[in-house]
This record gives structure tokens, sequence and C-alpha cells, in this order.
């Protein structure tokens, strides 16, 4: 198989708006994966919940300063050009 996977996750150009719907989202999923996989290593009691803690907090910082960015693109009638791609790599 090729390595790595790369496959197209967002390009276009957005409004503030519509940016911050499609990003926030997405972080707020993200957010929402570490604080159930948190729940569920408490809830068996399985080890150290220090790392998706972490990355939750990550996620948040991420969160807000995008949302400045936000707000300085709107408030300048600014459109957004967005890319993000995701790359999928096989580990051994």
């Amino acid at each position: 198989m090729k390595n790595p996977h790369t496959f197209k996750l967002i390009d276009g150009k957005f409004t503030p708006l519509e940016a911050r719907k499609i990003l926030i989202e997405l972080i707020q999923n993200k957010i929402n994966f570490h604080s159930r996989e948190i729940h569920m290593m408490e809830e068996h009691n399985e080890g150290n919940t220090s790392r998706p803690e972490k990355r939750i907090a990550q996620l948040r910082k991420s969160s807000e300063t995008l949302k400045k960015v936000f707000l300085q693109a709107d408030k300048k009638g600014m459109q957004l050009k967005l890319r993000g791609d995701i790359e999928i790599t096989f580990l051994e």
C-alpha cells in the first residue's frame, strides 16, 4: 500500500461565520472525543488521563485564538481561505 495517504478535508473560500462554524465544530468534536475517552478511562479505572486532558486544553486554546481571527476578519469584511488535509500513515 502507498504510504502515506492524504485526503483533502477543507479547500475553499469562506466567510468568517462559515469558517467559524466549520473549524469550531471540528475542534468541539475533538474535545468531545477526548472527554469521552477520559470518562471511559475513569469508569474502567484505566490509567492516567493527563494526555487527553492536556489535549483538551490545547484544543480550547486553539478555539479561542480562532474566534479572535474570525472576529478580526469579520470586522475587516474579509473572506478566508481554508485548506486542510488529513494524512494517514501506517505504523508498525
